[in-house]
């Protein structure tokens, strides 16, 4: 029946028509502005016309697309895609633009992130896999960018259905998911049904990627699998080149190592700075846990050492991973949280001392060899806590390289570490020992730098530049070889100026610094001009130990890159506290070596010591003293007695005459003549203490010229 009501709903259906096509062309124009927009953005950017790339990167900041159809758009062809990416790299270096590209990143990376963790988009692909040709490819290029996000619905897909052309189509799809499905694959395969298990061994032999391969081997070595399981195994392990006999505890702690290497092989695609680390629950469900992506590679590293320990508590390069990983982990986050090893019982000193020396030893060589700074100065720090000398000079000996790193820190406290054990016999590089201490004495502060460039006049210019600023510049030259061989012996080389005519000069000689052995860690700071800046700032963008600008830029902008640079090379300059600390460590150390019958000769420090003597505060010059005493050397008897002839604190003078007499009494006489009249004169115009204490040095002294009579009353 016609009614009122029928009339009125008949009357809203070309409203609602018009209002909903309205909305899509409305949606559809905005979309097309934004293509255009985009195009314009990425063409201005790459031809460096910059008011107008500004211009349209802020159209598209303040466009009403979502962050996820700006992220499908500048996608859509990988053409699009690798022009945004090179106007992106060139605006980060236009003052201008620089925020503005961090923000159109920051939209894509987020729409971006949004799409690959959307559930239902990844399961909504999965059921496009039996649909036509253009939605099986759209499925498959949905789920290969998921990755691994896309391996539990797959893995789910796998199991609900008994269909055999599913079963070949996620098989295929976890195939060309590739390496970021090796993960949650293994973790699922102990708890899937048999089939299912042939079906993930069939693809990780696919696959072929290795550090499946700890997982492959723990099938064939359980007596609970079906023959079935351990066929694929035996096959898929084949494909990828391993024994199937292989000790598993070693395959574990092989794939822990690459994890800490950061290989390309195993490490998986971040998603807006996470990456997944995979458990099981008890639901029977892969659990995905974030894992800010700086520390993944450290994370999964403890994971593979934990389960090779749980099989042999006495693998010791297990133990090595796990502390140098853990250690690594925890300064990278920072105080942040991490959902996987964040509760661990015990701090990261805790482990590094716990399990003995050598194994700190190990994390030490292992840090000297990547050039981590930090991991040598922490591993250090637990061979001073747990280390004596025997074990410090058994092995390979890492403490002994660590005095020739090219970080002073790492030298004082190698330096520190072996001294205080008083080794009793001798060693390789025993004769460096002392003098680092010397340096750790009398250096504090200095900071000490080589410039490089073809330009003698530029090169003057920026050693004045630095040494105005408070640097020693020890070394120049045309090339690197050069300025590091007329730097001579110094406790190491802290910064490297390059004045480079081209980009590809400054990464040729940036290359040979990283390769030569007194500069393998010194932070670089590389300068050209024009065109070039960019170049080099690309080129060498990702090194950790390298800097670029513009040689115009201003002299403050100069001297922030260096000390930034500097900070985050090796911690920076040595505070006053730092200073301080290791000249009172160095100078104690220095004490004991001198009162122990050890290899180690105190005498190698007799001339810092000297100059120590005048310069230090009162606490301090009673260890120098202590010291000098207990030198065979006529210089140091003479500077003591110096020392304690010049006025001053009456305590002061008192400690150095006795210390001068311990000389004397120790090694014999060998003050001047005008010291002992000065000592005679002392003794008979003073009172009390002081006149004691020169009475004991002059007795001692026991010189034949002196008159009884003037003692007298």
């Amino acid at each position: 029946m016609f009614t009122f009501g029928n009339r009125f709903l008949l009357s809203l259906i070309p409203i609602v028509a018009i209002a909903f096509f309205a909305s899509a062309g409305a949606l559809q124009a905005q979309s097309n502005e934004a293509s255009s927009d985009l195009d314009d953005f990425i063409h201005y950017a790459l031809v460096a016309n910059v008011e107008y790339a500004e211009g349209y990167a802020i159209k598209l900041i303040r466009s009403e697309i979502s962050d996820e159809e700006f992220y499908t758009l500048v996608s859509s062809t990988r053409e699009l895609q690798e022009r945004f990416d090179r106007a992106i790299g060139w605006a980060m270096f236009a003052d201008d633009l620089e925020p503005l590209a961090g923000e159109l990143e920051s939209r894509y990376e987020t729409g971006r992130t949004n799409l690959i963790r959307n559930a239902a988009r990844i399961d909504g692909s999965i059921e496009l896999l039996d649909g036509t040709t253009r939605q099986r490819i759209l499925a498959e290029k949905r789920l290969e960018e998921a990755g691994e996000y896309a391996v539990p619905a797959l893995l789910r897909t796998l199991q609900d259905s008994g269909d055999a052309q599913a079963t070949r189509q996620v098989r295929e799809m976890l195939t060309k998911i590739g390496r970021n499905a090796v993960i949650p694959l293994c973790v699922a395969l102990p708890h899937m049904d048999d089939n299912s298990k042939v079906i993930i061994i069939k693809t990780l032999g696919d696959i072929r990627y290795a550090h499946a391969s700890p997982f492959l081997v723990a099938v064939m070595q359980d007596s609970q699998e079906s023959p079935a399981a351990k066929h694929a195994a035996s096959q898929a392990l084949s494909r990828l080149g391993i024994d199937e006999n292989t000790d598993l505890s070693i395959l574990q702690t092989i794939v822990a190592n690459q994890y800490f290497d950061w290989q390309d092989s195993v490490i998986t695609e971040p998603v807006g700075g996470l990456n997944l680390y995979w458990t099981w629950d008890a639901q029977n469900h892969l659990v995905p846990l974030d894992v800010h992506e700086e520390v993944y590679g450290d994370v999964m590293a403890m994971s593979f050492a934990e389960q090779a320990l749980a099989l042999n508590p006495k693998n010791e390069n297990a133990m090595g991973v796990f502390v140098a990983a853990n250690l690594r982990r925890d300064r990278e986050l920072a105080g942040q949280n991490d959902r996987v090893y964040g509760n661990l019982p015990h701090s990261p000193a805790f482990y590094a001392t716990v399990f003995g020396p050598h194994v700190a030893q190990m994390v030490l060589d292992r840090a000297l060899e990547m050039g981590d700074t930090t991991l040598a100065l922490e591993a250090i720090t637990a061979l001073s806590e747990t280390a004596g000398a025997d074990s410090l000079l058994a092995g390979e000996k890492p403490l002994m390289r660590a005095m020739y790193y090219p970080d002073r820190r790492v030298q004082y406290e190698a330096a520190l570490t072996l001294a205080s054990t008083l080794p009793k016999e001798s060693f390789t590089g025993s004769y460096r020992v002392v003098p680092l201490l010397a340096s750790a004495v009398r250096s504090g502060g200095d900071m000490f730098a080589v410039v490089i460039g073809d330009d003698a006049d530029q090169r003057r210019a920026m050693a004045a530049f630095l040494q105005s600023n408070g640097w020693s510049v020890v070394g120049q030259g045309s090339t690197a070889t050069e300025a590091v061989d007329l730097a001579g012996v110094v406790p190491g080389i802290d910064l490297a100026v390059v004045l480079a005519r081209s980009a590809v000069q400054g990464t040729t000689v940036a290359d040979e610094l990283a390769s030569m052995p007194k500069t393998t860690v010194t932070p670089i700071y590389i300068l050209t001009t024009g065109g070039d800046s960019q170049i080099l700032a690309v080129g060498v963008g990702e090194r950790d130990m390298v800097e670029t600008s513009d040689a115009a830029v201003s002299d403050s902008a100069k001297l922030g890159v260096i000390e930034d640079l500097i900070a985050k090379a090796s911690g920076g300059r040595l505070s006053y506290e730092e200073q301080a600390a290791f000249a009172n460590r160095a100078l104690h150390v220095l004490r004991d070596i001198a009162l122990a019958e050890t290899e180690l000769e105190v005498d190698d420090a007799t001339g810092t010591l000297i100059a120590a003597l005048t310069s230090t505060d009162e606490e301090a010059q009673i260890v120098v003293a202590e010291t000098l005493a207990m030198i065979d050397d006529s210089l140091a008897q003479r500077a003591l007695i110096d020392e304690a002839l010049k006025e001053g604190n009456l305590d002061q003078r008192v400690m150095l005459l006795d210390e001068a007499a311990g000389s004397v009494r120790r090694w014999g006489n060998h003050a001047g003549d005008w010291q002992v009249e000065l000592v005679v004169d002392l003794a008979e115009n003073s009172s009390g203490y002081l006149a004691d204490a020169a009475a004991r040095l002059n007795g001692a002294l026991d010189h034949p010229n002196t008159s009884v009579m003037i003692f007298l009353p």
